[in-house]
Parts: structure tokens; sequence; C-alpha cells
């Protein structure tokens, strides 16, 4: 009972924090192992991007204890690898590259309105925005509806969002694109990201982003990332 698009396929996927109810359950029962298989992977491949990731794999093993409580469903990759260059629209429509971020800590969500766990989670991504947003984090959420694309401003006007800058695909080519890397099987799914470009860790299912545990996290890999030079 995976939030996924028309098609999409079956995600690694991790635990929901147990105060997002029955629709986020379904990740969790999807997503045992993903913890596993994020590490695994991460951990068995490519011997450049490993090298290019250098900095962030020492970045990942100090911020491994803080992945706990409300974000214990975050797997820290131990060896992390670059994200691909994922292209979206900016709040004016015009095409913004993952690559344009580079220098800042990011927690890259993907999200969508028929997803029931993404609706109760861009509250809490906000509030983390509005608490940790700096020069050196930004939380990037991604809308990925196709259709009825008044829905996701109008959701996030309903709910009181005025942090997050809005970003969308309406072709779904980052999921899609993600999905064929094996990162992404449902949603929301979430990756924090070193200045460098580097994925250091690995999140399906929802989190309670605002806790005292989610603002560690992401306060902690900006810190680390900035003193290994990433």
């Amino acid at each position: 009972m995976n939030d996924s698009p028309p098609a999409a396929p079956k995600a690694p996927g991790t635990r929901a924090p147990r105060r997002f109810g029955a629709a986020a359950l379904g990740v969790l029962l999807l997503a045992a192992g993903a913890a596993f298989l994020y590490v695994k992977d991460a951990g068995g491949g490519k011997k450049e991007a490993s090298g290019a990731c250098a900095a962030a794999a020492k970045t990942a093993a100090a911020i491994a204890p803080l992945a706990k409580g409300e974000v214990a469903a975050m797997a820290i990759a131990t060896e992390p690898e670059p994200m691909p260059d994922l292209i979206f629209n900016g709040p004016d429509g015009q095409p913004k590259h993952l690559a344009d971020f580079k220098g800042k800590t990011l927690l890259l969500n993907l999200w969508a309105t028929w997803c029931v766990p993404c609706r109760s989670e861009m509250g809490a991504l906000d509030r983390l925005q509005q608490a940790a947003g700096s020069d050196a984090f930004q939380v990037v959420a991604i809308n990925i509806d196709t259709s009825r694309l008044d829905r996701p401003r109008a959701l996030l006007a309903e709910i009181g969002v005025k942090a997050l800058t809005y970003y969308a695909d309406p072709k779904a080519d980052v999921f899609f694109q993600l999905k064929q890397n094996g990162q992404v099987t449902g949603l929301p799914t979430t990756f924090l990201i070193d200045p460098a470009g580097c994925a250091v860790g690995l999140m399906s299912g929802p989190a309670a982003w605002d806790s005292g545990e989610g603002r560690a996290l992401v306060t902690e890999t900006a810190k680390r990332a900035a003193e290994s030079g990433a």
C-alpha cells in the first residue's frame, strides 16, 4: 500500500514514524530492509563516485548516530555516491538543476498531493525550513503531480506553508529517473545531500522533520560537511 504514481515501482523504503498512522504504515511494510539495501548498494559500487564523495563519507559516519527517534528511518550511506543532476521547475516555471544548489546541504523531498503521508509531512518540512534554513542548508521539496496542477500550490496555501520555495516536476521525470537508479519507488522519498552533491542519507516514508531529532540531523550534517570541506 505504497503511495506512488501510476505504474510506479516499489521503492527501497524505511519505516514511518508512528505519528502518521495507517497510510504511513504501508510504507513501513513495503520498506522492510530498505535501509540495508541502500547502505549495501552505496558501499558496493563505483570507485570514481566514491572518490568524488570522500568527504561525504566522513560526514555520513559522523551523523549516523543521529538517525534516531523521529528520523530513525533515515538510512545513512556507508559509501555516498553523487546524486544525478536532476532537472525540475523553479517557482517561476523555469528549469532548475540540482547542481544549482551545490554549496548547500539539502533535504531533497519528493511529494504529491495524492500521497496522504506527503500531505501530512509538508507542514513539518516548512517548519524545518523556518527553523534551520540558511546559506548552508535548504529544504528542496519537489512536487510531482502530473495533472490538476493548481492543486499543489492550493494545498500548500491551505496548510499555511510559507518558508518552502515551490519546486515542481509536472512530468514526474525526477521520480522516474531516480526509480531507474533504484533509489525511489514510492512517496514521500527524502534524500539528505551534502554541499558537494553527494547523497549521505535516504528515507522512504514520512518523518517529523521539525522534531528535535530532525533538526539535529540536518544541522549536524551541514556543520560536518563544512568542516570536511565538502
